[in-house]
């Protein structure tokens, strides 16, 4: 469930975007941005009358803005702004957030992640069963154990939430419709993040044709974060065993996840996505 922003985060957050803005700004000479100046200036850094001339605002209403007032933007203004203040991917998608507005995925650098690199960490620095998953939760890394425990793969199917559901691999689970109810949640969760991407609602169609219990969580229209979980699996050695489900974010801008399952007790990664 969603919470909010309270009145006191709204407020850091519009303070946060104060200090960012007015910290790019100052972070660029007029000639960085293709701007002629006369005689000297009283400070370093573009004037919020010049970013606001580059973005195509009025200066007034940008004034309005990096002073954090309760204002609404639009993307194409957040755009505007990111590109006269020569933001990166990954501080526009900052500056999506601290507007209080659904930020865009951050455009990867690399066409193809580095598989090798992956496959390498999960064999040979985990302790349990861990995977590695693109923004699409197809499988991009497996180690032995999670091809032994999880079964991921064992059907020709490579990727986790479909063999989740029609695979082998949802049968590891004592208790899957639990488990499939939280990772169906965390798919809407990471689908609304990017409403325009067609792929989304392609898998969500023919999961929906496929299995009726996708067909059903996928209505209830559940959100959740990806929290560290407890889980049950069929282990092959003593049958259901306990384990902590950790997700981690790899590349934001990629979007590639690594997720491990660890027994109770053991230390998992330092961070879980949100």
């Amino acid at each position: 469930m969603n919470v909010p922003p309270t009145t006191g985060s709204k407020k850091k957050r519009r303070s946060e975007l104060t200090h960012f803005l007015r910290s790019r700004r100052a972070g660029l000479s007029p000639s960085d941005v293709g701007l002629t100046t006369t005689g000297r200036r009283a400070s370093a850094g573009l004037r919020r009358e010049e970013v606001a001339v580059l973005a195509g605002v009025s200066a007034s209403w940008y004034a309005w803005l990096e002073q954090g007032r309760p204002i609404k933007v639009s993307d194409g203004i957040l755009d505007a702004i990111s590109r006269a203040l020569r933001l990166s991917e990954l501080e526009r998608v900052h500056l999506y957030r601290l507007a209080d507005v659904n930020p865009p995925l951050p455009v990867s650098e690399a066409e193809h992640p580095n598989l090798e690199m992956f496959q390498r960490m999960v064999d040979t620095q985990l302790l349990g069963p861990s995977c590695v998953i693109d923004r699409y939760w197809d499988v991009l890394a497996v180690n032995q154990l999670a091809r032994d425990v999880l079964h991921l793969g064992h059907d020709g199917n490579h990727n986790f939430l479909a063999s989740l559901f029609t695979g082998s691999h949802g049968g590891q689970y004592p208790n899957r419709p639990q488990v499939a109810r939280k990772m169906t949640a965390r798919f809407r969760l990471q689908a609304s993040y990017v409403p325009d991407d067609p792929r989304y609602e392609q898998m969500a169609d023919q999961l929906s044709s496929d299995s009726e219990l996708f067909a059903d969580f996928w209505a209830r229209h559940e959100v959740e974060q990806c929290l560290p979980t407890t889980v049950e699996l069929n282990h092959p050695e003593g049958g259901p065993r306990p384990f902590v489900l950790f997700t981690m974010d790899l590349d934001e801008a990629a979007c590639t996840r690594l997720l491990v399952y660890l027994p109770p007790g053991v230390a998992g990664p330092p961070c879980a996505c949100q």
